[in-house]
This record gives structure tokens, sequence and C-alpha cells, in this order.
């Protein structure tokens, strides 16, 4: 069997230097613990704004997708309409079709786009086909 060891007794320098020394440890712990911390929270920031940047994109992609799945694949306001078919309308029967593209537009399940417009505020965007229908029974 072995003489249990005895330690000796340690001088006041040896405690104060190893008390020191551990000290610097736990100091370079802290040190590497709060880098670490400071990483994560700029890889999470990273994230952060990442995941806006996709939103956004996935955003613009649901509008142009939607847009491309209206039928004839756009859309207008009233006015726009008229314009592009070189109609002349007053406001009155402008917002009297609006009003009946709404109607269809609620009756066939599309979304309404809304969007400000300088002159009348908030307008409707309508799928052309829909103001197509609107303008040609106002013909008949």
């Amino acid at each position: 069997m072995k003489p249990p060891t005895v330690q000796q007794p340690q001088s006041p320098i040896e405690i104060i230097l190893q008390n020191a020394q551990n000290l610097v440890a736990i100091a370079q712990q802290l040190f590497e613990q709060d880098c670490r911390q400071r990483e994560l929270e700029q890889a999470i920031l990273a994230q952060q704004n990442l995941n806006q940047q996709l939103q956004h994109r996935l955003k613009a992609v649901e509008v142009e997708q939607d847009r491309v799945n209206t039928p004839c694949g756009h859309k207008y306001s009233v006015v726009g309409f008229a314009n592009l078919q070189g109609l002349e309308i007053s406001v009155k029967e402008a917002s009297t079709k609006g009003r009946k593209a709404s109607t269809l537009c609620r009756k066939q399940g599309i979304e309404i786009e809304r969007i400000h417009d300088p002159r009348f505020g908030k307008v409707g965007l309508y799928p052309e086909s829909i103001l197509v229908e609107v303008f040609k029974a106002e013909q008949n």
C-alpha cells in the first residue's frame, strides 16, 4: 500500500498566484462567452434581415402571380380601362361601373385590389375580363 500523500502547505504568494490564475481563467471564459453571444446576436440579426428581404420578394412574386392568374392577366381601374379603350367616362359613370365590377368580382370570388388614386382616393382594380363585361353590358 502507498502511504497517503501529504500536501505541502501553500505559501501566501502561491495562494495569491493560484487565485490570480483562477481569475484569469474565469475572465477568459467570460470573454469567450461574450464573444459567442455577440456572434450569435449578429447571426440572428442577419437572419432577420434575410427573412425580411425574402418576405418582400415573396410578396412581389405573389402580386405578380395573382396578376398572371387573373382572367386575361391584367387588372385596371374603371377609368384606366376606359382610357385604354379610348373612351370618355364621367366620374358618375366610373362610379356606377366600379360598383357593377365589384358585384361581378364578388359573385365570382375574385379579390378586388385597392390602390390609391390622387383624384378619387382609393379605387378598385378589376380583371380585364370583368371590365369588358361591364362595359359591354352598358353598350347594349
